[in-house]
């Protein structure tokens, strides 16, 4: 059975492929979804590290659109040009209008319908008919009320949120928004999973993942081999789903 984690983050400098692969070997883990680190001094040149190591190996390459959720430096007007994606196999959003998490507020308010004006710019539109045109998912990390606007506002996106919602409005209040929605997934990072919850959205719903740095690759893959389900949704969620999300 190939296992893939879901949601790595790697760096040139800080977390080279080097240091992360022996981490994932380790537990396991035999490829990953890899993109640039929260944390990272230059994410545009980490995102061209990620297409590096995708170039030598069979890492699955997302490009990372935001920066560290705790700071208050974002390039808002600076959306990248939609072909930049095109050698890339999805997005990772993270904290664009988000200065920390949903615990912090929006750089656009509370407002609902400046949050909906920002979210169908054109260059956001733009942006998500390259990702529609591509069938590429996007990791999708900003504030629920964010979150719930960009599932209904792109039903065409495949949407992934990450932590189980964790870090979106948390788990409870996510799922019960968009857990039914046909376009959205999660992925498990950093976040607790039980057989109730695979039985009641599906196995399809679900991908392993650890938020390596910050999560263990070990710990997420263990638990999933320990849940009480069939062996083909096990492999949807350690492997099956992400591959059919990304091309193969």
């Amino acid at each position: 059975m190939e296992i893939i984690d879901a949601h790595v983050h790697i760096g040139r400098r800080h977390l080279p492929l080097e240091r992360v692969e022996d981490v994932l070997q380790r537990a396991g883990v035999d490829r990953a979804v890899v993109f640039a680190d929260p944390e990272s001094a230059d994410i545009p040149d980490d995102n061209r590290y990620v297409l590096e190591v995708a170039a030598r190996t069979r890492h699955i390459p997302f490009y990372y659109i935001g920066g560290n959720a705790y700071s208050g430096n974002r390039p808002f007007p600076q959306l990248p040009d939609p072909e930049v994606l095109k050698p890339f196999r999805g997005i990772k959003w993270h904290c664009w209008f988000t200065p920390g998490h949903d615990t912090g507020g929006t750089y656009l308010g509370m407002n609902e319908a400046k949050i909906r004006e920002v979210l169908t710019e054109p260059r956001m539109a733009d942006l998500m008919e390259k990702v529609r045109e591509m069938g590429i998912p996007v990791n999708f990390e900003e504030h629920f009320d964010i979150t719930v606007q960009f599932v209904e506002l792109y039903p065409e996106v495949t949407v992934i949120i990450p932590h189980m919602g964790g870090l979106n409005g948390g788990s409870e209040r996510v799922l019960a928004a968009v857990g039914d929605k046909p376009n959205v997934l999660f992925d498990l990072s950093l976040a607790w999973v039980g057989e109730e919850l695979v039985r009641r959205y599906g196995a399809e719903k679900f991908l392993c993942g650890s938020d390596y740095p910050y999560g263990s690759p070990a710990w997420s893959v263990d638990r999933i081999r320990k849940l009480n389900i069939s062996e083909e949704d096990r492999m949807a969620i350690l492997s099956g789903n992400v591959l059919s999300l990304t091309g193969g």
